[in-house]
């Protein structure tokens, strides 16, 4: 059985995975939602969803089902996938006294943005020690820990110097819709030689001033940038755009992403640090190159993608105009994995 800690149904990468694994999952799967905000609303005859009003009715919620679990005579996997930290945490404590994990083993399966720096390392004084010792809690409790790339392991054995510590890798689901038509809410105007996309959230974490850094060095070569996403720096990036009359539009929060990534000629992932990057493996799914940063781990993940170039310097690249590539067709269901077989690796079966 696997247990989703979610923020709830949503635009952001990590929830629209959920929400399109638990579309395609078999129904033999048995399945449950803790979601802490809008339901995903996904039907199934063993899928449950709970939704929580907070985070003690979450905690309540999961604890539930880990004992659902258990009565039902499953494994469970409790995937943290977004939320508040105490849920998966208090969850495995009660479920440990009262004596519902051990046999059969509960695993914990850490997604996309759970490094330890996202939860502590922003923080300062006793908050920030409380945090790191409720993390280190939550990693001693699981029985298995599961990642979706290195980067995550390497990063929380350096954190916690726990070198006894393993991490079994699984890759994160991406699934793209299929796209009936190529047309775009917003499209780059006529004559733009270098089409650059940028996807992903409007903050810090995400470093999006650099798209524009990248782009204002390229004005003279017709590149023309279209920043997908939303998010607490838009006024400022705006400002600027206006300001310098820089050839950047913002579009905001975009459901026909793979239209984008199929028109577009590079990707630009301008993150400070990733630990997996959908966005990225999107990109190339559908045949877009990709200039990232070199956000720590990043070779562990693409180095040596025959699309992916990082950008190792502190000065803006020069682009040039990129040739036509072969792109996956738009009506061609998008996947690099099987749904099937992705839930048997979540819940620990090979």
């Amino acid at each position: 059985m696997i247990v989703f800690i979610t923020h709830g149904d949503g635009p952001r990468g990590a929830e629209r995975a959920v929400r399109n694994l638990l579309t395609d999952a078999p129904p033999s799967a048995w399945l449950s939602v803790i979601s802490l905000g809008q339901a995903f609303g996904v039907r199934g005859e063993r899928l449950r969803e709970r939704c929580a009003g907070g985070k003690w009715t979450a905690i309540w919620a999961a604890l539930q089902e880990v004992a659902r679990g258990q009565a039902l005579g499953q494994s469970v996997t409790l995937c943290y996938v977004n939320g508040n930290m105490a849920v998966p945490l208090v969850a495995f404590a009660l479920a440990r006294a009262r004596s519902l994990l051990g046999q059969p083993r509960t695993r914990l399966v850490l997604w996309e943005h759970c490094i330890p720096h996202t939860h502590y390392d922003r923080r300062q004084g006793l908050g920030r020690h409380v945090i790191r010792v409720l993390y280190a809690e939550l990693l001693r409790m699981a029985d298995e820990v599961v990642a979706p790339s290195a980067v995550i392991s390497d990063d929380l054995k350096r954190h916690f110097g726990v070198r006894r510590l393993e991490v079994s890798q699984l890759d994160n689901p991406i699934i793209l819709a299929p796209v009936s038509t190529l047309d775009l809410p917003v499209d780059w105007p006529d004559g733009t030689a270098i089409r650059i996309v940028f996807v992903g959230a409007l903050s810090p974490e995400k470093q999006p001033h650099l798209a524009l850094d990248w782009v204002a060095a390229n004005h003279t070569n017709g590149a023309h940038l279209m920043l997908c996403g939303d998010g607490p720096l838009r006024p400022d990036l705006q400002a600027r755009i206006d300001a310098e009359g820089l050839p950047a539009i913002i579009v905001g929060h975009v459901g026909n992403l793979r239209a984008y990534y199929q028109r577009a000629d590079l990707l630009v992932c301008t993150s400070r640090y990733e630990t997996f990057s959908n966005v990225m493996t999107e990109a190339t799914l559908c045949g877009c190159r990709v200039l990232t940063t070199d956000w720590p781990g990043v070779d562990s993940v693409y180095g040596g993608h025959p699309l992916v170039q990082i950008h190792h310097g502190s000065a803006p690249p020069v682009f040039e105009a990129l040739p036509d590539v072969a792109r996956s067709s738009p009506r061609q269901r998008l996947t690099n994995f099987d749904a099937n077989l992705h839930i048997q690796q979540l819940e620990g079966h090979d």
